[in-house]
């Protein structure tokens, strides 16, 4: 008598992965022209997990390069969102908002900017608007932005990636943002670095370096919100196999999902199809129907 094969393990409730993953093929280190970024985000729009794929990221100096590629006949995105590096003057913030908003060929969708001095004096309307967090006095940030949610749809944004100027937040650095995130009640984003499904040792142009994982995060934000110390959070941050992960997360509920969610709004990748290649072979998203 022979035996059936195992059957494929049941995918994660696809509420998990609405729009989760920004599209962010503008910046380092992908760092494609517009054109070819705007070609590549069309094809992951109109793919089998389009629903995972959230807005087209443009950095305030790029507004201009969108129009003239739009111009040109590139394909407009649905949804764009503006993203402000920190040191962007906010006069320059503006000028690239109130283009956007003037652009009938697609939709301003979100804005993120630094937590500064004057952040206020930008009007997001019905827009969330991001505000990146330094390490410097992130209490004081997170307290400040929750101070403001009756000005505006106003969310924190953390780096988890490194660049020159910013040195790679480890697991107990991450962790301690997630937790006061969540004593202020401030749902959040996350850019840089979110590349692949797990923590670990990934290469990159310049050799190897560490970066935290995707399912890694998902779970820790759900211990977070149930309650978790600082090390629970952290270990879980820590975790790189991969599978055990999976198993947690596939085994979520709706409401399971809602609270993940309710605090962790989505992160920019510059290429989105690493993390849904990896989640789709871990059977955590659904495989493309043969």
């Amino acid at each position: 008598m022979s035996s059936s094969p195992n059957p494929a393990p049941r995918p994660a409730h696809p509420a998990l992965f609405i729009s989760l993953v920004g599209d962010a093929a503008l910046f380092p280190p992908a760092a494609l022209t517009m054109a070819d970024a705007l070609s590549a985000h069309a094809r992951h729009r109109s793919g089998p997990h389009a629903d995972v794929v959230g807005p087209f990221l443009v950095g305030v100096p790029a507004v201009t390069d969108l129009a003239a590629a739009l111009d040109a006949g590139s394909p407009a995105p649905p949804a764009i969102g503006l993203v402000a590096r920190p040191g962007t003057a906010i006069e320059d913030i503006v000028a690239a908002f109130a283009s956007l908003r003037e652009e009938p060929r697609t939709r301003l969708t979100s804005i993120d900017m630094a937590w500064q001095t004057g952040w206020r004096s930008i009007d997001p309307g019905d827009l969330p608007i991001h505000l990146e967090v330094d390490r410097t006095d992130p209490d004081a940030a997170l307290s400040d932005i929750a101070s403001a949610s009756d000005f505006a749809d106003v969310r924190a944004k953390f780096r988890t990636g490194a660049t020159a100027e910013w040195a790679w937040p480890d697991a107990a650095e991450l962790a301690a943002f997630v937790l006061a995130a969540g004593r202020h009640y401030v749902p959040f984003v996350l850019t840089g670095g979110l590349h692949h499904a797990v923590r670990g040792d990934h290469g990159v142009d310049t050799g190897w370096e560490p970066q935290h994982g995707l399912l890694n995060v998902l779970v820790a934000v759900h211990a977070s919100a149930g309650g978790a110390d600082e090390r629970t959070v952290s270990d879980l941050l820590e975790v790189r196999e991969a599978e055990p992960l999976a198993q947690i997360v596939r085994g979520w509920s709706a409401s399971d999902v809602a609270a993940v969610r309710a605090s962790f709004a989505g992160y920019g990748c510059c290429d989105v199809t690493d993390p849904i290649g990896e989640l789709t072979a871990l059977g955590v998203l659904s495989a493309p129907e043969a």
